[in-house]
């Protein structure tokens, strides 16, 4: 897998060309200032010293690849090369400041930009000393992992900080998933449920601020076990899965919220099963597609938009096909995202059950949370779901200043209050219908507020709208 060559008289370990996607991710991270960089947030019920800790993060980065990676450019085409042990920078220890909450400090990560062409992931530790506790906020490049292997990742850092197994050895690189043979999933859609090729009318931003002023905040919408124990029972009675009714449920929170009665849903999905071969792939890569279905409103119940999302998403699925394109001109693709002043979509990621991932020291867990960084609001908003100890973990990210924090925090308050409705139900009741799509409230373009102090003026967009790029 690996390739050798001289630069400047140093022998550099090429390991192996990225894909389309981990290509995609790369050349966003670099031109839409870290957009789709992503933050996990874990709490652990134990505290570290300085010393233990960095010393724990080496034998964590000797053995997983992807914490060994960087990636650089040849001949027009990114590849993973072998980099360095972990830098002081990728390290930070200390106090969980005063007043803030772990949702801050997750956000202030978000918004710390890894440099392009430097270090591939952070680690932040921050000590909560009165509650016993250490915050842990990984931050990573979204070319070097997905959902499937960051929970991967953090099991070994939690075996390397409470006791590492016998056979703790470097883990191997996975392949090129574009030189892997994909298989189409099966599906129960009649062939007539075709995607409509015309996309619904894209979200305009609220404001297309200069990129020095942009950044990416997101709001939490997190379910107790009882309320996540009734949504579950809710789905099994009317034969819908989680996925399909928190999709569901973010498509009508947000058509309510800025009154539409359309919006191109992008659905997340893990490609690591869809593959002939049997290798299993484990670390460095990124394998997730990211498929579109539009999804039509029209004030039916609950029920048959959760249906109508079905049908759609798996139409879509089963016609995709990977794209294998050359890099110029994935860079190409993520120039024109950069110039858009709308985005296509909303979109959902759902990482599932994060409890068997982090292994046989998940107990010392107290906190999870994943939320990505959406800079440049290629999807108006991105609702990522995980599962912890049986409860639901949501949060609706997005970017600032592009989308309006207003048409965020109605979208969460409706969402909730469609869980509310759920929980409450009857067998066999639907909640009660909503008021007729694209009548509603609060206004998908807000006027503009206050600008922080030491900001320039917020340029609105004037050029012309284009399909911005899907990248996951």
């Amino acid at each position: 897998m690996g390739r050798l060559r001289k630069a400047g008289g140093v022998t550099v370990e090429l390991i192996r060309k990225l894909s389309d996607v981990e290509a995609a991710f790369a050349y966003t991270h670099g031109l839409l200032k870290g957009n789709t960089q992503v933050t996990t947030w874990v709490s652990v019920d134990a505290l570290f010293g300085e010393a233990e800790l960095e010393a724990a993060v080496r034998r964590w980065a000797r053995r997983l690849p992807l914490l060994r990676a960087r990636i650089e450019e040849r001949d027009g085409s990114l590849w993973f090369r072998e980099g360095p042990e972990p830098e002081p920078e990728q390290l930070r220890h200390g106090q969980l400041p005063a007043g803030a909450t772990p949702e801050d400090l997750q956000g202030e990560e978000l918004n710390d930009v890894l440099p392009t062409g430097g270090a591939l992931w952070r680690l932040r530790a921050a000590a909560d000393r009165r509650a016993g506790v250490t915050h842990l906020y990984f931050t990573r490049n979204h070319a070097i992992s997905d959902g499937h292997s960051t929970g991967g990742t953090l099991r070994v850092l939690l075996e390397e900080l409470f006791g590492a197994p016998e056979d703790a050895g470097p883990e191997p690189f996975s392949r090129n998933g574009d030189e892997l043979t994909y298989r189409t999933p099966a599906t129960d859609t009649p062939e007539a449920a075709a995607v409509p090729e015309a996309p619904a009318d894209p979200i305009p931003f609220a404001v297309r601020a200069p990129w020095p002023e942009r950044g990416a905040a997101f709001v939490p919408v997190d379910l107790t076990a009882t309320e996540s124990d009734a949504v579950k029972l809710y789905c099994r009675r009317r034969g819908l899965t989680v996925n399909q009714f928190f999709a569901t449920a973010l498509a009508e929170s947000f058509a309510l919220t800025t009154g539409r009665d359309e919006v191109d849903f992008f659905t997340a999905v893990s490609l690591r099963r869809r593959y002939a071969e049997t290798e299993h792939l484990t670390d460095l890569g990124c394998y997730i597609s990211v498929v579109r279905a539009p999804l039509r409103l029209d004030g039916a119940g609950f029920k048959d938009h959760a249906q109508a999302y079905r049908d759609g998403f798996r139409a879509a699925d089963a016609a995709w096909r990977p794209v294998v394109r050359e890099h110029r001109e994935i860079r190409a693709a993520v120039e024109a995202t950069a110039a858009a002043d709308s985005s296509p979509g909303i979109c959902i990621t759902n990482v599932g059950p994060v409890d068997a991932s982090l292994g046989a020291h998940v107990e010392r867990v107290t906190g999870f949370r994943t939320v990505v960084n959406r800079t440049g609001a290629n999807y108006g908003v991105v609702l990522h779901l995980s599962t912890f100890r049986g409860a639901f973990g949501l949060a609706l990210s997005y970017g600032t200043p592009s989308v309006d924090r207003a048409v965020v925090e109605g979208t969460a308050k409706l969402l909730r209050e469609r869980v509310a409705l759920a929980a409450g139900a009857a067998p066999g009741e639907d909640p009660r219908p909503r008021p007729p799509y694209g009548s509603v409230a609060s206004p998908a373009v807000p006027v503009a507020r206050q600008r922080p102090a030491g900001r320039g003026r917020a340029a609105r967009g004037s050029t012309p709208r284009t399909r911005p790029y899907a990248a996951g």
